[in-house]
C-alpha cells in the first residue's frame, strides 16, 4: 500500500494508461479523482475501483480540461471530497490526423494544443497553491517520444509534447523549494486506442498493455522516488534499469 492516505487526480482516466494508473493507485491505497470527457467509460473505471474494496474511494468528474472553469471546479470538488490533493497525473490527450505541418488543419492544431498542453498547464496551476501550502506533492506529466526528437507528421501532437517536456522542467525548478516533485513519463508504444489510431496496421498484441506501465507511476507518486524531480523517464528504460542503484 505505497500510496495509503494519498489523494490523486488522474486525467484521461476513462481508458488506456489513465484508467490503468487510476486503478493501480487505488490498489496501492490512494483515494482517486478520475477525470475524462467520456462519462460512460469513466463510470466503468469508477466501478472497477469501487470493486477493489470498501476502503477505496473514487470521485468521477466529467469535463473538458482545456477549459479553466472545468479545471478549477474539478480541484474544488476534489478538495471538498477528500480534503487535499497529493498527486496529479496529467494523462489526458488527443491525437489529430497525422500529416505534414503545412497540411495540418488549423482547427486540429488548436484542439491538440488545447488538450495536450493547455490542459496540463491549467491542472498544474490549479493544484499548486495547495501543494505549496502543504509543502509536498507530486506531479506526473505523460509525455511522448514525439516530444523528445523530430517526429515528422506528428505535427501539433509533437509540438504539444515538446511543450510538456519543457513545462515539466520549468515547474520542477520553480517548486523544488516546496518539496514538490515534477516529472514526465514517456510510456512508448502501448496497447491503447490512440496508438491504434496512429498505427492502424500495427498488431496490438505485440505491444505492452497499459497496466504494465503502472509500476513506474506508482514509484514516482510514492515516497520511494524522493529526490527525483525534473526528470523525463522512458518507461522501457526504467524497466531495464529499475534494479540499478538509482532505482
Amino acid at each position: 500500500m505505497k500510496l495509503q492516505g494519498k489523494v490523486a487526480i488522474v486525467t484521461g482516466a476513462s481508458r488506456g494508461i489513465g484508467k490503468a494508473v487510476a486503478v493501480g493507485f487505488a490498489k496501492e491505497g490512494a483515494r482517486v479523482v478520475i477525470v475524462a470527457r467520456d462519462e460512460p467509460s469513466l463510470k466503468e473505471t469508477a466501478g472497477e475501483i469501487q470493486r477493489i474494496g470498501q476502503q477505496q474511494q473514487v470521485l468521477p468528474i466529467t469535463g473538458d480540461l482545456s477549459q479553466e472553469t472545468v479545471v478549477f471546479d474539478m480541484v474544488k470538488k476534489a478538495e471538498r471530497a477528500f480534503g487535499r490533493i497529493d498527486i496529479l497525473v496529467n494523462n489526458a490527450g488527443i491525437l489529430t490526423p497525422r500529416s505534414l505541418i503545412h497540411e495540418v488543419e488549423i482547427s486540429d492544431w488548436d484542439r491538440s494544443l488545447a488538450m495536450n498542453l493547455r490542459a496540463p498547464f491549467l491542472c498544474i496551476q490549479a493544484v499548486l497553491p495547495q501543494m505549496i501550502q502543504l509543502c509536498s506533492g507530486v506531479i506526473i506529466n505523460v509525455s511522448s517520444g514525439a516530444g523528445k526528437r523530430a517526429a515528422p507528421t506528428w505535427g501539433p501532437y509533437a509540438v504539444a509534447k515538446f511543450g510538456v517536456e519543457g513545462l515539466t522542467k520549468l515547474v520542477a525548478a520553480e517548486v523544488e523549494p516546496y518539496r514538490i516533485r515534477v516529472n514526465a513519463v514517456n510510456p512508448g508504444g502501448v496497447r491503447t486506442s490512440m496508438r491504434a489510431m496512429a498505427y492502424p496496421d500495427e498488431e496490438p498484441t505485440t505491444l505492452p498493455a497499459p497496466e504494465e506501465t503502472v509500476p513506474l507511476f506508482v514509484w514516482l507518486a510514492s515516497d520511494e522516488s524522493q529526490g527525483v524531480t525534473g526528470e523525463s523517464i522512458d518507461w522501457r528504460e526504467w524497466v531495464k534499469d529499475r534494479n540499478s542503484p538509482r532505482f
